[in-house]
Protein backbone atom coordinates (compact mmCIF):
# COMPACT_ATOMS: atom_id res chain seq x y z
CA UNK A 1 0.00 0.00 0.00
CA UNK A 2 1.93 3.19 -1.17
CA UNK A 3 2.28 6.18 1.45
CA UNK A 4 0.91 9.26 1.42
CA UNK A 5 3.33 12.05 0.90
CA UNK A 6 5.38 13.14 3.95
CA UNK A 7 3.37 16.14 5.88
CA UNK A 8 6.16 19.42 5.46
CA UNK A 9 7.67 20.67 7.97
CA UNK A 10 6.59 24.21 9.23
CA UNK A 11 9.96 26.12 10.21
CA UNK A 12 10.05 29.17 11.65
CA UNK A 13 10.78 30.81 8.39
CA UNK A 14 7.68 29.61 7.11
CA UNK A 15 5.47 31.15 10.00
CA UNK A 16 7.30 34.84 9.73
CA UNK A 17 7.05 34.51 6.17
CA UNK A 18 3.18 33.92 6.66
CA UNK A 19 3.61 36.36 8.79
CA UNK A 20 4.98 39.18 6.93
CA UNK A 21 2.71 38.36 3.59
CA UNK A 22 -0.67 38.10 5.53
CA UNK A 23 0.23 41.60 7.80
CA UNK A 24 1.12 43.47 4.34
CA UNK A 25 -2.16 42.16 2.44
CA UNK A 26 -4.43 42.40 5.06
CA UNK A 27 -3.13 46.34 6.03
CA UNK A 28 -1.83 47.26 2.06
CA UNK A 29 -4.27 50.16 1.53
CA UNK A 30 -4.11 51.59 5.06
CA UNK A 31 -0.21 51.19 5.23
CA UNK A 32 0.07 52.97 1.43
CA UNK A 33 -2.42 55.55 2.46
CA UNK A 34 -0.04 56.42 5.84
CA UNK A 35 3.41 56.54 3.86
CA UNK A 36 1.50 58.92 0.94
CA UNK A 37 0.50 61.21 3.14
CA UNK A 38 3.16 61.10 5.62
CA UNK A 39 5.10 61.97 2.39
CA UNK A 40 3.25 64.96 1.15
CA UNK A 41 3.11 66.30 4.70
CA UNK A 42 7.02 66.59 5.09
CA UNK A 43 7.08 68.88 2.44
CA UNK A 44 3.37 70.45 3.08
CA UNK A 45 4.51 74.02 3.70
CA UNK A 46 7.21 74.05 0.44
CA UNK A 47 4.24 73.00 -1.34
CA UNK A 48 2.00 75.66 0.98
CA UNK A 49 4.46 78.75 -0.27
CA UNK A 50 4.58 77.13 -4.06
CA UNK A 51 1.18 77.52 -4.30
CA UNK A 52 1.21 81.21 -2.37
CA UNK A 53 -0.59 79.35 0.02
CA UNK A 54 1.45 79.94 2.68
CA UNK A 55 2.19 83.15 5.53
CA UNK A 56 2.03 86.09 4.35
CA UNK A 57 5.58 87.34 4.15
CA UNK A 58 7.32 90.28 6.15
CA UNK A 59 8.75 93.54 4.25
CA UNK A 60 9.24 95.58 7.26
CA UNK A 61 12.39 96.26 8.36
CA UNK A 62 13.95 96.77 11.99
CA UNK A 63 13.69 95.70 15.59
CA UNK A 64 11.16 92.99 16.80
CA UNK A 65 8.78 94.16 19.26
CA UNK A 66 8.40 92.33 22.31
CA UNK A 67 6.09 89.89 23.24
CA UNK A 68 3.74 91.99 25.42
CA UNK A 69 3.31 94.11 22.30
CA UNK A 70 2.41 91.78 19.77
CA UNK A 71 -0.06 89.88 22.51
CA UNK A 72 -1.79 93.79 22.62
CA UNK A 73 -1.85 94.21 18.88
CA UNK A 74 -3.51 90.48 18.59
CA UNK A 75 -6.24 91.50 21.50
CA UNK A 76 -6.97 94.74 20.01
CA UNK A 77 -7.48 92.58 16.42
CA UNK A 78 -9.44 90.14 17.94
CA UNK A 79 -13.58 91.24 17.70
CA UNK A 80 -14.65 88.25 19.46
CA UNK A 81 -15.34 88.32 22.86
CA UNK A 82 -14.35 85.73 25.22
CA UNK A 83 -11.14 85.41 23.99
CA UNK A 84 -7.87 85.50 26.09
CA UNK A 85 -4.14 84.82 24.81
CA UNK A 86 -2.66 81.63 25.05
CA UNK A 87 0.61 81.96 23.42
CA UNK A 88 2.68 84.47 21.32
CA UNK A 89 6.12 83.47 19.21
CA UNK A 90 8.38 84.91 17.41
CA UNK A 91 9.44 84.18 14.12
CA UNK A 92 12.68 81.91 13.45
CA UNK A 93 14.04 84.15 11.05
CA UNK A 94 13.46 87.34 9.56
CA UNK A 95 10.73 87.91 6.92
CA UNK A 96 8.72 85.53 8.75
CA UNK A 97 5.24 87.15 10.89
CA UNK A 98 5.32 86.77 14.53
CA UNK A 99 1.74 84.94 15.80
CA UNK A 100 -0.25 85.15 18.50
CA UNK A 101 -2.89 82.30 19.77
CA UNK A 102 -6.13 83.50 21.23
CA UNK A 103 -8.27 80.76 22.47
CA UNK A 104 -12.06 79.83 22.18
CA UNK A 105 -14.52 81.57 22.91
CA UNK A 106 -15.14 81.42 26.70
CA UNK A 107 -12.48 78.54 27.27
CA UNK A 108 -10.72 80.64 30.52
CA UNK A 109 -14.37 80.11 32.12
CA UNK A 110 -14.39 76.31 31.54
CA UNK A 111 -13.91 73.71 33.98
CA UNK A 112 -10.19 73.32 34.18
CA UNK A 113 -8.75 70.32 31.80
CA UNK A 114 -5.58 71.30 29.88
CA UNK A 115 -3.43 68.44 30.50
CA UNK A 116 -0.47 69.37 28.29
CA UNK A 117 0.02 68.86 24.74
CA UNK A 118 2.41 67.17 22.10
CA UNK A 119 5.41 68.19 22.43
CA UNK A 120 4.40 72.59 20.84
CA UNK A 121 6.72 73.76 23.03
CA UNK A 122 9.72 71.64 20.95
CA UNK A 123 8.56 73.18 18.00
CA UNK A 124 10.46 76.02 17.36
CA UNK A 125 8.12 77.75 14.44
CA UNK A 126 5.04 77.43 16.25
CA UNK A 127 2.71 79.00 18.63
CA UNK A 128 0.43 75.81 18.38
CA UNK A 129 0.52 73.01 20.04
CA UNK A 130 -2.35 69.73 20.13
CA UNK A 131 -3.06 67.70 23.17
CA UNK A 132 -1.20 64.00 23.79
CA UNK A 133 -3.72 61.72 23.34
CA UNK A 134 -5.10 59.61 26.19
CA UNK A 135 -7.63 56.99 26.76
CA UNK A 136 -10.31 60.25 28.16
CA UNK A 137 -11.00 62.02 25.44
CA UNK A 138 -10.31 65.63 26.26
CA UNK A 139 -10.56 69.01 24.32
CA UNK A 140 -7.51 70.61 23.41
CA UNK A 141 -7.25 74.50 24.16
CA UNK A 142 -5.67 75.29 21.06
CA UNK A 143 -9.02 73.62 19.47
CA UNK A 144 -11.33 76.46 17.95
CA UNK A 145 -8.20 79.13 18.70
CA UNK A 146 -7.36 81.74 16.43
CA UNK A 147 -4.04 82.34 15.32
CA UNK A 148 -3.12 86.54 14.50
CA UNK A 149 -0.03 86.89 12.38
CA UNK A 150 1.66 90.02 12.91
CA UNK A 151 4.73 91.88 11.82
CA UNK A 152 6.48 92.05 14.44
CA UNK A 153 8.10 95.20 13.71
CA UNK A 154 5.59 97.35 13.06
CA UNK A 155 2.35 95.17 14.83
CA UNK A 156 0.39 95.01 11.99
CA UNK A 157 -1.93 92.59 11.56
CA UNK A 158 -1.43 90.44 8.89
CA UNK A 159 -3.90 87.71 8.52
CA UNK A 160 -6.26 85.93 11.33
CA UNK A 161 -6.39 82.38 10.85
CA UNK A 162 -8.76 79.56 12.30
CA UNK A 163 -7.79 76.21 12.57
CA UNK A 164 -5.76 74.36 10.18
CA UNK A 165 -7.78 74.07 6.72
CA UNK A 166 -7.62 73.16 3.29
CA UNK A 167 -5.55 70.56 1.44
CA UNK A 168 -3.08 70.52 4.41
CA UNK A 169 -5.52 70.30 6.93
CA UNK A 170 -6.76 67.09 5.38
CA UNK A 171 -3.60 65.13 4.84
CA UNK A 172 -2.58 65.57 8.62
CA UNK A 173 -6.51 64.25 10.03
CA UNK A 174 -5.94 61.28 7.92
CA UNK A 175 -2.44 60.62 8.54
CA UNK A 176 -2.86 61.62 12.14
CA UNK A 177 -6.08 60.48 13.11
CA UNK A 178 -7.83 58.55 9.85
CA UNK A 179 -10.20 61.19 10.58
CA UNK A 180 -11.27 59.55 14.24
CA UNK A 181 -11.61 61.70 17.05
CA UNK A 182 -11.20 60.94 20.94
CA UNK A 183 -7.64 59.42 20.78
CA UNK A 184 -9.39 56.76 19.25
CA UNK A 185 -8.30 57.11 15.86
CA UNK A 186 -4.63 58.03 16.79
CA UNK A 187 -4.30 54.86 18.43
CA UNK A 188 -5.26 52.93 14.93
CA UNK A 189 -2.44 55.15 13.65
CA UNK A 190 -0.22 54.10 16.31
CA UNK A 191 -0.86 50.72 15.81
CA UNK A 192 -0.42 50.61 12.17
CA UNK A 193 3.27 52.19 13.02
CA UNK A 194 3.90 49.16 14.73
CA UNK A 195 2.73 46.95 12.51
CA UNK A 196 5.27 48.55 9.66
CA UNK A 197 7.72 47.76 12.68
CA UNK A 198 6.77 44.24 12.27
CA UNK A 199 7.32 44.44 8.63
CA UNK A 200 10.45 45.90 8.77
CA UNK A 201 12.19 43.40 11.38
CA UNK A 202 10.47 40.53 9.82
CA UNK A 203 11.46 41.26 6.43
CA UNK A 204 14.90 42.24 7.05
CA UNK A 205 14.97 38.51 8.78
CA UNK A 206 13.59 37.08 5.50
CA UNK A 207 15.73 39.36 3.67
CA UNK A 208 19.01 37.92 5.13
CA UNK A 209 21.01 36.58 2.58
CA UNK A 210 23.40 32.78 2.29
CA UNK A 211 27.04 32.93 2.46
CA UNK A 212 28.31 34.22 -1.39
CA UNK A 213 25.10 36.16 -1.74
CA UNK A 214 25.83 39.23 -0.16
CA UNK A 215 26.57 41.49 -3.05
CA UNK A 216 23.18 40.34 -4.97
CA UNK A 217 20.70 40.95 -2.02
CA UNK A 218 21.87 44.83 -2.11
CA UNK A 219 21.41 44.74 -5.97
CA UNK A 220 18.49 44.61 -8.80
CA UNK A 221 19.39 42.77 -11.75
CA UNK A 222 18.71 43.94 -15.24
CA UNK A 223 17.66 41.04 -17.06
CA UNK A 224 15.74 40.01 -13.81
CA UNK A 225 11.48 39.79 -14.96
CA UNK A 226 8.30 38.79 -13.03
CA UNK A 227 8.83 37.17 -9.63
CA UNK A 228 12.50 37.36 -9.56
CA UNK A 229 11.97 41.15 -10.24
CA UNK A 230 9.52 41.94 -8.23
CA UNK A 231 11.63 39.94 -5.02
CA UNK A 232 15.09 41.60 -5.83
CA UNK A 233 13.78 45.32 -5.88
CA UNK A 234 11.34 44.81 -2.88
CA UNK A 235 14.74 43.27 -0.89
CA UNK A 236 17.13 46.03 -2.28
CA UNK A 237 14.86 48.69 -1.59
CA UNK A 238 13.97 47.53 1.79
CA UNK A 239 17.61 46.80 2.86
CA UNK A 240 18.73 50.04 1.42
CA UNK A 241 16.22 51.95 3.53
CA UNK A 242 15.42 49.58 6.57
CA UNK A 243 16.92 52.35 9.14
CA UNK A 244 15.31 55.57 8.25
CA UNK A 245 11.90 53.19 7.93
CA UNK A 246 12.63 51.92 11.04
CA UNK A 247 13.11 55.07 12.79
CA UNK A 248 10.21 57.43 11.08
CA UNK A 249 7.51 54.45 12.12
CA UNK A 250 9.19 54.57 15.65
CA UNK A 251 8.97 57.80 16.32
CA UNK A 252 5.56 57.84 14.80
CA UNK A 253 4.36 54.91 17.33
CA UNK A 254 5.91 57.04 20.30
CA UNK A 255 3.33 60.15 18.88
CA UNK A 256 0.50 57.82 19.52
CA UNK A 257 1.62 56.08 22.48
CA UNK A 258 4.47 58.61 24.01
CA UNK A 259 3.94 57.54 27.92
CA UNK A 260 4.68 53.92 27.03
CA UNK A 261 7.11 54.79 24.81
CA UNK A 262 9.02 57.42 27.06
CA UNK A 263 8.37 54.80 30.05
CA UNK A 264 10.49 52.05 28.20
CA UNK A 265 13.23 54.83 27.22
CA UNK A 266 13.37 55.58 30.47
CA UNK A 267 14.06 52.25 31.59
CA UNK A 268 17.10 51.69 29.66
CA UNK A 269 17.99 55.31 29.60
CA UNK A 270 16.74 56.70 33.33
CA UNK A 271 15.28 60.32 32.50
CA UNK A 272 12.94 62.89 33.94
CA UNK A 273 9.25 62.42 32.46
CA UNK A 274 9.05 65.41 30.58
CA UNK A 275 6.10 65.80 29.38
CA UNK A 276 4.21 65.64 32.78
CA UNK A 277 6.54 67.89 34.34
CA UNK A 278 6.97 70.01 31.13
CA UNK A 279 2.97 70.41 30.52
CA UNK A 280 1.15 70.03 33.86
CA UNK A 281 3.68 72.14 36.20
CA UNK A 282 1.26 73.89 38.28
CA UNK A 283 1.88 76.57 40.93
CA UNK A 284 0.03 78.13 44.37
CA UNK A 285 -1.67 81.16 43.52
CA UNK A 286 -0.47 84.43 46.13
CA UNK A 287 -2.93 86.52 47.27
CA UNK A 288 -2.54 89.95 47.02
CA UNK A 289 0.25 89.51 44.47
CA UNK A 290 -0.60 89.85 40.70
CA UNK A 291 1.42 88.02 38.56
CA UNK A 292 4.19 88.90 35.94
CA UNK A 293 3.90 89.73 32.83
CA UNK A 294 5.11 87.66 29.80
CA UNK A 295 7.96 90.14 28.91
CA UNK A 296 9.23 89.80 32.68
CA UNK A 297 8.88 85.95 32.63
CA UNK A 298 11.05 86.11 29.20
CA UNK A 299 13.85 88.12 30.81
CA UNK A 300 14.03 85.89 33.96
CA UNK A 301 14.44 83.04 31.53
CA UNK A 302 16.89 84.45 29.71
CA UNK A 303 18.43 85.24 32.55
CA UNK A 304 18.42 81.67 33.62
CA UNK A 305 19.87 80.40 29.59
CA UNK A 306 22.57 82.97 28.52
CA UNK A 307 23.13 83.30 25.22
CA UNK A 308 19.61 82.59 24.26
CA UNK A 309 17.04 84.72 22.32
CA UNK A 310 13.28 84.52 23.28
CA UNK A 311 10.87 82.04 20.93
CA UNK A 312 7.93 81.14 22.14
CA UNK A 313 5.68 81.76 25.29
CA UNK A 314 2.50 79.93 26.63
CA UNK A 315 0.78 82.10 28.83
CA UNK A 316 -1.36 80.78 31.48
CA UNK A 317 -4.87 80.05 31.33
CA UNK A 318 -5.31 79.76 35.04
CA UNK A 319 -4.52 81.17 37.85
CA UNK A 320 -2.65 77.39 39.14
CA UNK A 321 -0.92 76.87 35.81
CA UNK A 322 3.04 77.63 35.16
CA UNK A 323 4.33 79.73 32.63
CA UNK A 324 5.99 78.04 29.77
CA UNK A 325 8.88 80.50 28.05
CA UNK A 326 10.69 78.84 24.83
CA UNK A 327 14.18 80.13 23.85
CA UNK A 328 16.60 79.03 21.25
CA UNK A 329 20.37 79.69 20.87
CA UNK A 330 22.21 81.05 17.75
CA UNK A 331 22.31 78.66 14.56
CA UNK A 332 19.16 76.65 16.13
CA UNK A 333 17.29 74.54 13.39
CA UNK A 334 13.71 74.99 12.90
CA UNK A 335 11.94 72.20 14.54
CA UNK A 336 14.83 71.11 16.74
CA UNK A 337 13.98 70.93 20.53
CA UNK A 338 14.57 74.08 22.70
CA UNK A 339 14.75 75.45 25.58
CA UNK A 340 12.00 75.22 27.95
CA UNK A 341 11.61 77.60 31.18
CA UNK A 342 9.06 76.81 33.34
CA UNK A 343 8.32 79.94 35.51
CA UNK A 344 5.77 80.31 38.36
CA UNK A 345 4.79 84.21 37.51
CA UNK A 346 3.59 84.96 41.28
CA UNK A 347 7.22 84.27 43.23
CA UNK A 348 8.86 85.54 39.79
CA UNK A 349 11.00 82.10 40.12
CA UNK A 350 11.89 79.47 36.96
CA UNK A 351 10.49 76.24 38.36
CA UNK A 352 12.46 73.96 35.76
CA UNK A 353 14.62 74.20 32.72
CA UNK A 354 14.80 71.92 29.86
CA UNK A 355 17.68 72.52 28.61
CA UNK A 356 18.68 70.13 25.05
CA UNK A 357 22.51 70.53 26.12
CA UNK A 358 22.14 69.38 29.40
CA UNK A 359 19.72 66.45 28.93
CA UNK A 360 20.64 62.58 29.49
CA UNK A 361 20.62 60.36 26.87
CA UNK A 362 16.77 59.28 27.65
CA UNK A 363 15.72 62.74 27.62
CA UNK A 364 17.24 63.83 24.25
CA UNK A 365 15.70 60.75 22.75
CA UNK A 366 12.42 61.73 23.88
CA UNK A 367 12.72 65.51 22.85
CA UNK A 368 14.06 64.70 19.43
CA UNK A 369 10.73 62.14 18.68
CA UNK A 370 8.53 64.49 16.89
CA UNK A 371 11.65 66.43 14.83
CA UNK A 372 12.57 63.17 13.87
CA UNK A 373 9.72 62.17 12.32
CA UNK A 374 8.40 65.43 10.58
CA UNK A 375 11.67 65.46 9.48
CA UNK A 376 12.76 69.16 10.82
CA UNK A 377 15.53 70.71 12.52
CA UNK A 378 17.77 68.04 11.01
CA UNK A 379 18.77 69.62 7.48
CA UNK A 380 17.54 68.81 3.60
CA UNK A 381 19.07 65.91 3.53
CA UNK A 382 17.34 64.02 6.14
CA UNK A 383 14.19 65.96 5.60
CA UNK A 384 14.14 64.07 2.03
CA UNK A 385 15.37 60.89 3.78
CA UNK A 386 11.90 60.74 5.59
CA UNK A 387 9.92 62.19 2.23
CA UNK A 388 11.82 58.83 0.55
CA UNK A 389 10.34 56.41 3.79
CA UNK A 390 6.72 57.25 3.02
CA UNK A 391 7.27 57.11 -0.61
CA UNK A 392 8.71 53.34 -0.35
CA UNK A 393 5.75 51.91 1.07
CA UNK A 394 3.81 51.93 -2.01
CA UNK A 395 6.89 50.26 -3.59
CA UNK A 396 6.77 47.48 -1.12
CA UNK A 397 2.82 47.38 -1.50
CA UNK A 398 3.03 46.77 -5.47
CA UNK A 399 6.14 44.11 -5.29
CA UNK A 400 5.23 42.55 -2.16
CA UNK A 401 1.29 42.19 -3.91
CA UNK A 402 2.60 41.30 -7.24
CA UNK A 403 5.02 38.48 -5.94
CA UNK A 404 1.81 36.88 -4.05
CA UNK A 405 -0.31 36.90 -7.00
CA UNK A 406 2.44 35.55 -9.38
CA UNK A 407 3.43 32.35 -6.60
CA UNK A 408 -0.53 32.00 -6.32
CA UNK A 409 -1.30 31.94 -10.51
CA UNK A 410 1.94 29.96 -10.64
CA UNK A 411 0.52 27.47 -7.89
CA UNK A 412 -2.69 27.35 -10.10
CA UNK A 413 -1.20 26.72 -13.69
CA UNK A 414 1.00 24.23 -12.09
CA UNK A 415 -1.65 22.01 -10.14
CA UNK A 416 -3.84 22.32 -13.63
CA UNK A 417 -1.15 20.95 -15.25
CA UNK A 418 -0.35 18.12 -12.84
CA UNK A 419 -4.21 17.61 -13.22
CA UNK A 420 -4.11 17.09 -16.82
CA UNK A 421 -1.07 14.69 -16.59
CA UNK A 422 -2.97 12.28 -14.06
CA UNK A 423 -5.97 12.33 -15.84
CA UNK A 424 -3.88 11.34 -19.36
CA UNK A 425 -2.68 8.07 -17.71
CA UNK A 426 -5.59 7.20 -16.58
CA UNK A 427 -5.45 7.89 -12.77
CA UNK A 428 -8.07 10.24 -10.53
CA UNK A 429 -7.54 13.41 -10.29
CA UNK A 430 -7.31 14.74 -6.85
Amino acid sequence: MARGPKPLRRTFRYWLQQLHLWVGLILLLPLVMMGITGAVLVYAHDIEHLLGQGDPPVKTAGEWQSAAKLIEAAKAANSEPGRIPIAVRWPIEVGEPAAVRLSRPGMANERPQFRGGQQGGQQGGQATGAPAQGRVPMQSPFAGSLQILIDPVSLQVLETQQAMTGWVRFFHDLHGHIFIPGGVGREIVGWLGVAMLVLGCSGLYLWWPKPGQWKAAFQVRRKAKGLRLNRELHGAVGIWSLAIFMLVNFTGVYLAFPQQISAAVNTVWPGRDMRAAMFQARVEPMRGTAPMDVDEAVELARARVPGTRFLNAFLSVRPDQALRVGLIRPGHEEGAPIVTVIVDPYRKSVVDVFDPQAMSTGEKIIAWQRALHYGIGLGGVYKFLVFVSGVIIPIFAVTGFLMWWIKRRNRRAGERTRQAILRGTGQPAE
